[in-house]
């Protein structure tokens, strides 16, 4: 039997049997003259027995210098084959009382919050510039708080998480940027609830990041179930002095942009401008002008394409039997189109009027310049204000492509020189001007955006810039329209895929591709050439 206060080192075998094992190894000479096999040693212990008197917290010394507790008269009976045995085995029990006394150190876990939100940050929100002009969320690091998990935080983390996924991929990324997703819908439908909360600066953050969500993920981009109404009836809300604050005026710039873009994707231009308020604000105000002017574009083009509709089922037959409204007299799509012209002209005296604000309000930024300019190079823009170009060419581009394709449409429904079009040789090169403009407006377009993206190298090389997400997030839909434009040339066209490519694969806007692909371009360019 084995004394109760020590460990059996015995084989196990022996220790079944509970006889004394001379140890031997590998295999012991007991079970051997027994007959049957040995099953080997255990060796290795989880524990290590300390007596009880000991001292808590004592450590034992190193087996190397504990010296034989063996009484002298004693050490003579041990036989030589534990001796040999003891005195091979000594390093081995070295190398197991170290590995057994080494310190395990975990090694440190990924953090996929704070991994997706650094991410998002330095590539996705602007840098916070003392001018007061606007960017893409330059307000979100000082808004943003890490020790809560209300409706901004959780929102900030969908997207963010989702941006990490579309750059570093990771399953993981995703299904965190689903579930704070569907978190952050609820509490966004109880903080709409509630009165005190629904003016707040995180509410309408937190929406336009859930818009910015679809653009990044791609998934239910252009859904007519996107979130305009309730951004319009925040902005509406929110009134005119909101755009008192840098902050405030940052987020209505950045809503204005989300409903004009929502407008034209679906043709309802109830949700252009919130409250009027940028079309009178815009009177005292170049930056907001230009967002008026948008707004406006937006709804003569809707305008046009009703009364077009309405010149078509009047040639059908069956005019008093599908509209509702009084028939549509000559005159008023004469002074459609004359609202049309003069609008042209008010973003031809833009140019001059900004240059002269940018003077005046945003020292050391590059003024805007007039149509064309842009494309010579001459002059090199900061990333804001090359997107502001970009979005004020758009607008001026969308209404330039509205009357061309009313007056295309008029000749193919056989009206010739009468009150709708007017002179033919008039038209003629009223067309081929309006065609030279489209030209000018892509070739600003196309040449903005390397400076919005932060390409410092010539000929439009892409580089590594920390920001270039945030001006992406911006003129993504811009881009998508030059790539739509049935006018554009093969070179442009090609750079603007190539944009879209870029902003795809390398920042990763799933929603960066075309709305049409290229075979129906083709298409609906032979039919604009017809006249």
């Amino acid at each position: 039997m084995v004394f109760p206060g020590h460990f059996s080192t015995g084989c196990l075998r022996c220790r079944q049997r509970k006889v004394k094992c001379d140890e031997t190894k590998p295999s012991c000479r007991r079970c051997y003259i027994y007959g049957k096999a040995c099953l080997g040693y255990t060796d290795q212990f989880q524990f290590k027995y300390q007596p009880a008197n000991a001292k808590l917290g004592e450590r034992p010394p190193c087996p190397t210098r504990t010296r034989s507790t063996v009484p002298k008269h004693e050490q003579g009976t041990t036989s030589r084959r534990q001796v040999r045995y003891r005195s091979a085995g000594n390093d081995d029990q070295v190398e197991q009382y170290q590995l057994r006394h080494q310190a395990i150190v975990r090694n440190p876990e990924v953090s996929y919050d704070q991994v997706s939100l650094c991410y998002f940050v330095r590539r996705f929100v602007s840098p916070d510039e003392a001018d007061g002009f606007p960017g893409h969320l330059s307000f979100l690091p000082d808004l943003f708080d890490h020790d809560k998990h209300g409706l901004l935080e959780t929102a900030t983390l969908s997207v963010a998480q989702m941006a990490a996924y579309n750059q570093f991929g990771g399953d993981k990324f995703r299904l965190q940027s689903y579930r704070n997703h569907g978190r952050s819908i609820r509490m966004l439908q109880d903080a709409i609830q509630c009165e005190d909360q629904v003016t707040d600066d995180k509410v309408i953050t937190a929406i336009l990041l859930l818009c910015t969500l679809k653009d990044i993920s791609g998934e239910g981009s252009g859904d007519p179930n996107e979130h305009a109404p309730g951004l319009f009836y925040l902005v509406e809300k929110r009134g005119p002095g909101q755009i008192g604050t840098k902050r405030g005026a940052e987020l209505f710039h950045l809503a204005l942009l989300r409903l004009q873009t929502y407008s034209f994707i679906h043709g309802d231009d109830r949700y252009s401008d919130p409250g009027a308020i940028a079309t009178v604000m815009g009177l005292f105000d170049p930056l907001l002008r230009a967002m008026s002017m948008m707004s406006r574009t937006l709804s003569l083009r809707h305008t046009l394409y009703r009364y077009m509709n309405l010149k078509a089922q009047k040639m059908q037959g069956d005019y008093a039997s599908k509209t509702p409204h009084d028939s549509a007299t000559q005159d008023q799509g004469q002074a459609i189109l004359q609202e049309c012209f003069e609008t042209l002209d008010n973003f031809h005296n833009w140019d001059a009027e900004a240059a002269t604000h940018w003077q005046s309000t945003f020292e050391g930024r590059p003024v805007p310049t007039a149509l064309g300019e842009i494309a010579s190079g001459k002059t090199r823009h900061d990333a804001e204000t090359a997107c502001i170009i970009i979005l004020v060419r758009s607008a001026r581009l969308i209404l330039l492509l509205s009357v061309l394709e009313y007056h295309s449409e008029m000749q193919l429904a056989g009206y010739g020189e009468d009150a709708t079009l007017g002179d033919s040789a008039m038209w003629a090169e009223c067309v081929q001007s309006l065609k030279e403009h489209v030209g000018k407006t892509i070739e600003d377009i196309l040449s903005s955006v390397p400076h919005a993206l932060g390409d410092t190298k010539t000929g439009g090389v892409p580089t590594s810039t920390p920001n270039d997400g945030a001006s992406a997030i911006v003129i993504v839909h811009s881009i998508r329209l030059v790539a739509y434009c049935v006018y554009a040339t093969s070179e442009q066209l090609g750079k603007a895929r190539s944009i879209l490519s870029r902003m795809n694969a390398t920042i990763g806007i799933r929603s960066a591709v075309e709305w049409v692909d290229e075979k129906s371009i083709e298409s609906a360019q032979e039919l604009a050439c017809i006249h």
